[in-house]
């Protein structure tokens, strides 16, 4: 995990500072996308001066860098953060509970899309987001608009 993590950042041209080092080595232990207060949580157990706006300042500097990939990007209390690493991918988030799906490709196929649309437009980087209910939420959301006194909202 080291040596890709080390590679990751020397292929952008970013320092292996001991943070970021750590917050990647946990984003790749996690096996889940975690939030910026449960990395920092983590983080703080071997960097324990490491502050919350450093780890925001971090996250934000990796995602730029194409590390580290932001889930939920409508909301950066609720986003999550998880390695990007070699492999690009997109998610769908449920507005109900706030898990994440990872999308099987990259849609749309910007090389088909943006050359019609804006001429000698330099695609660097994009993002995707796909939003919507989970099965399980949905269900509560059409429960929730079928009871007799209900109005969809939550009491």
């Amino acid at each position: 995990m080291r040596d890709d993590v080390l590679r990751w950042l020397r292929e952008r041209g970013l320092r292996a500072t001991g943070q970021r080092i750590a917050i990647l080595e946990t984003l790749g232990s996690a096996g889940r996308p975690l939030t910026a207060r449960e990395i920092h949580a983590l983080v703080q157990a071997a960097h324990p001066t490491i502050s919350l706006d450093t780890v925001y300042r971090t996250l934000a500097t990796l995602a730029a860098a194409g590390v580290v990939g932001q889930i939920n990007l409508q909301n950066r209390e609720a986003a999550r953060f998880e390695l990007q690493g070699d492999v690009h991918h997109h998610h769908a988030v449920c507005l109900g509970c706030g898990t994440s799906y990872c999308l099987p490709e990259c849609a749309p196929p910007l090389d088909r899309v943006l050359p019609g649309a804006v001429p000698g437009f330099r695609v660097v980087g994009h993002a995707f987001e796909v939003y919507g209910y989970c099965p399980r939420c949905d269900r509560e959301q059409l429960s929730r608009r079928a009871r007799p006194d209900g109005d969809g909202r939550e009491a």
